[in-house]
């Protein structure tokens, strides 16, 4: 059994009682209770007095918090109490105070399901919290934690923050990280929504995003045909810039067999045909009429006889049925013999 701490009081705790101003918490044991028993009444307790108390009372709660400070960070309820210490009413001294704590645990903060939240509530702090955060994230591999889904919520904050004056070269340190491994990245869960949420692809100058988007287009066929890396060339093909929707449209066309015959592939090529490009269109048409290098029969034949390359002829029928019915007449018989190819054959 643990000893009990010096100033727990000697009988249960009367958290009510101890929000009276002629009250003297004892805050130290409180932190303790947090950390200890997951004492929740602690922690709400303790985020109340913070707002309510004068500065010196304010700065014996913080000197509590501070001297269990990794250990509430990463605590259930703890963590609260601590980013109440990082709002106002507190000081940016007394803020400065608590993220010192996280001096050289930045990475195991933020990849903790609750010392993340620390570590986001950190970043809206002065420069030198800012700086904190951003430069042991850096110095550690980022690709781990762009990866880890609670650091990269971290990431994500990073990517939108505002710096007094000229801001650290973050993604020039990102890009060189993670150099050959971009395409890798946006094929993961929490890597495709910081390739997205990050606005990787929207808020930064082109040439800064030129070897992330470079990279994913040259595997684009791979990240289409994946779950969570068709979200992203999805994305260059919406809101790349025109060069990369231009790069990512002829891929597409070349590619559309593979991707209009996989579950996944073919949301890249319905995401280019909702961008309404009568050039687009055109591309793909011309593409499906064409004969397979390994057969005779048209593209569009083999596409008919999958289900999802059935569902994407279907798009393309209702607006140029009368361009591709040459590539499927002599084809009738065979996709009549497949349930898939006998709807697109009943669209003509």
């Amino acid at each position: 059994m643990n000893p009990q701490h010096p100033t727990a009081p000697s009988q249960g705790i009367n958290y009510l009682s101890y929000l009276q101003p002629a009250s003297t918490p004892p805050y130290a044991y409180f932190c303790e209770r947090i950390v200890r028993v997951n004492d929740q009444q602690a922690s709400i307790f303790i985020q109340q007095k913070l707002k309510a108390v004068d500065s010196v009372e304010r700065s014996k709660i913080v000197d509590a918090i501070v001297e269990k400070g990794l250990d509430l960070m990463t605590n259930r309820f703890g963590n609260w109490a601590v980013q109440r210490c990082l709002e106002d009413p507190c000081t940016a001294e007394e803020r400065a105070k608590v993220v010192s704590v996280m001096r050289g645990h930045v990475v195991e903060l933020a990849t903790s399901p609750y010392g993340t939240h620390v570590v986001q509530k950190a970043l809206d702090g002065d420069e030198r919290c800012k700086l904190l955060v951003v430069n042991e994230l850096l110095m550690d591999d980022p690709g781990e934690t762009l990866i880890n889904k609670h650091a990269s919520h971290v990431w994500s904050k990073i990517m939108e923050l505002q710096w007094d004056g000229n801001p650290p070269p973050i993604f020039e340190y990102v890009n060189h990280a993670l150099c050959g491994k971009w395409a890798q990245l946006a094929c993961h869960e929490t890597g495709s929504l910081v390739a997205q949420a990050c606005h990787v692809f929207e808020n930064l100058s082109e040439d800064l995003k030129r070897p992330c988007v470079d990279e994913v287009l040259d595997n684009l066929t791979m990240c289409a045909k994946n779950q969570w890396g068709s979200w992203v060339v999805q994305h260059i093909v919406e809101h790349g810039s025109p060069e990369a929707k231009a790069r990512s449209v002829s891929i597409l066309t070349r590619e559309i067999l593979a991707l209009a015959t996989d579950q996944q592939g073919v949301k890249s090529l319905d995401k280019a045909l909702k961008q309404g490009d009568p050039m687009v269109l055109d591309g793909f048409v011309r593409k499906m009429a064409e004969p397979r290098l390994s057969g005779k029969r048209a593209i569009i034949v083999d596409m008919a006889l999958t289900l999802p390359g059935s569902q994407f002829i279907t798009q393309i029928l209702n607006l140029v049925s009368k361009l591709l019915y040459p590539a499927l007449r002599s084809h009738v018989v065979t996709l009549k013999g497949s349930r898939t190819g006998a709807k697109v054959i009943w669209m003509l």
